[in-house]
């Protein structure tokens, strides 16, 4: 019975899905706008049978070609441990890289000799492999015990020895050092064919210079704050009653803003308590201090600030102790191959006895020290880069300076030379410079000066050039070779011969023409040999009245690395 009922629920369906089938297709036929009757019979003891139909199976899809892949996911779990994370600590590789043989020497001695009785030994040591400090010490000597007048009565000799050292933190480097000149040398700017003077020894002048100094400077030159502070005490004496002492800083500091734009400031203070016969307990106080601001992008270069100044020279053309002075300098490249400058700066140039006796060795007593006023200085050029090989500049500069210094010959004593000021000296300076390379083998500098002063208490530029050339050669022929080739012209000095109390002449000093050539060959790593020639064509050249350069002189010498 059961099975019975089940079949006839089962017919029943069956049945049922028919005839919702065709009322659905009666209702297409009606849409459509037929009409039919339709008439359904419904039999309970049919029994339907079905066909057996086979399974039907989808196919096994065909697998892609694995591919490499250098994407990977990796599923991190969390947990949740308090460990401090891992500190890796960078350190420099400690393989001990090649470098070149000429580095591992530190140090070198030189020896030479020459005609004039002219010894020459020279010494250097730098320690530079500690990590936190470094030092270098120089030792020289170099003597000409022959001059071009008398033999002795024209000798000289210079000694210089140079201690430097610097200690290394972490942010910041602590330098000094030692320097110590000392330069003997006779006034020998007599007349060696006059007959009163056949036994004359001339004086001799030994000038010392005793310098100390130190400082502090950051490290990182790239950071947006860059300083250097620097302090010296120096002490000069001569043979005769000339002494100075001197205290001395030197700071600067800048600060970038950007690649672009930076500020920054310069600072001098130099304190100073000259001597000699015609003065003493004098104070020479000197403070000056320079801010600007600095531009420089795609070629342009800008730069302004001031030049604020505090001096007590006593002068009579004086107004105030107080300077101020305004700064600019710009330049514009509209190519690497040429660009424009130009510039005006108004300053007050220090001037110590040190300053005047370095550039003249033959001073008497000096009656007065003055600084140079400089109200104004002009610029303006062009200058250039061709081919990465040829560098050229050529401008104009002129200005007005107040107590710029000359030198003339001692009324009393022709031998000694004496300070004189200008109250008021226009200058106009013509200058051209170029620079040549090719590759490592020849390099060339050369530059040229015209001057032209107009003075107006003085009866010209006395002992100051009226034109300068320099060239300068570098030849390097092959790998162990190097020479030198240069030449110094300098002409339109003038001088101020003295015949009375009332009789004066002025002199044109004859031009001065100086060819030098130098060799250095390399035998092996440690020892090399070399050559130097001054003055080839053996001229009477005088930069000073009456004191006549050497002559022909050569010398030769040997190097020794260690």
């Amino acid at each position: 019975m059961v099975n019975i009922k089940k079949s006839l629920i089962h017919t029943a369906k069956i049945f049922l899905v028919f005839a919702f089938s065709g009322y659905q297709s009666g209702l297409l036929a009606q849409q459509a706008g037929e009409v039919r009757d339709q008439e359904f019979i419904i039999r309970k003891d049919r029994v339907l049978t079905l066909p057996k139909q086979p399974r039907k199976f989808e196919r096994i899809p065909v697998l892609p070609t694995p591919k490499s892949s250098s994407t990977f996911n990796y599923t991190v779990q969390p947990y949740f441990l308090s460990l401090p994370p891992e500190f890796i600590r960078p350190e420099a590789a400690q393989k001990q890289w090649p470098r070149k043989q000429e580095e591992l020497f530190p140090g070198f001695v030189r020896l030479g000799y020459g005609n004039y009785s002219a010894p020459i030994l020279e010494a250097r040591y730098n320690n530079w492999e500690e990590e936190e400090y470094n030092f270098g010490v120089k030792v020289k000597h170099e003597g000409f015990y022959t001059g071009p007048i008398d033999g002795s009565n024209s000798a000289e000799n210079f000694t210089q020895v140079k201690l430097d050292g610097s200690l290394f933190k972490d942010f910041f480097q602590l330098y000094g050092g030692v320097d110590y000149d000392r330069h003997q040398f006779k006034f020998y700017g007599y007349d060696p064919t006059n007959e009163f003077l056949a036994d004359y020894v001339p004086n001799q002048n030994t000038l010392n210079n005793f310098k100390l100094r130190g400082g502090i400077q950051n490290i990182e030159k790239m950071d947006n704050f860059n300083y250097d502070v620097g302090m010296f005490v120096r002490t000069f004496n001569d043979q005769f009653e000339a002494r100075e002492n001197e205290l001395g800083l030197k700071a600067y500091g800048d600060f970038w803003f950007d690649d672009d734009l930076s500020t920054g400031i310069h600072m001098d203070m130099s304190l100073t308590s000259p001597k000699d016969e015609f003065y003493e307990n004098i104070k020479r106080n000197y403070f000056r201090i320079n801010p600007f601001v600095q531009y420089k992008k795609s070629g342009i270069y800008i730069k302004a600030g001031a030049n604020i100044v505090f001096e007590n020279d006593e002068a009579l053309n004086k107004k105030s102790d107080f300077h101020l002075f305004p700064q600019i300098d710009a330049h514009y490249m509209l190519a690497d191959e040429f660009g424009i400058y130009a510039g005006f700066e108004g300053d007050v140039i220090r001037k110590t006895y040190f300053d005047f006796v370095q550039e003249n060795p033959f001073l008497g007593p000096s009656e007065r020290l003055l600084n140079t006023i400089q109200n104004y200085k002009a610029k303006a050029g062009i200058k250039g880069v061709l081919n990465d090989e040829l560098t050229y500049e050529a401008g104009l500069a002129f200005g007005k300076f107040t107590n710029m210094h000359f030198f003339i010959n001692n009324p009393s004593d022709t031998l000694r030379f004496n300070m004189v000021y200008d109250d008021d000296t226009r200058l106009v300076n013509y200058n051209a410079k170029i620079g040549w390379h090719i590759a490592n083998t020849y390099r060339l500098i050369a530059s040229a000066n015209y001057y032209y002063y107009n003075t107006s208490t003085l009866g010209a530029a006395f002992m100051r050039p009226e034109w300068e050339v320099s060239i300068n050669n570098n030849f390097m022929p092959m790998e162990r070779l190097l020479l030198q080739f240069n030449a110094n012209l300098m002409g339109g000095i003038q001088g101020l011969v003295n015949f009375g109390p009332e009789e004066t002449n002025l002199v044109q000093l004859p031009a001065i023409l100086d060819l030098q050539i130098k060799a250095d060959y390399q035998i092996t790593e440690r020892f090399s040999a070399f050559a130097v020639g001054n003055n080839l064509l053996n001229r009477n050249n005088q930069r000073f009245l009456n004191y006549p350069v050497r002559g022909i002189q050569g010398i030769l010498g040997v190097t020794f690395k260690f």
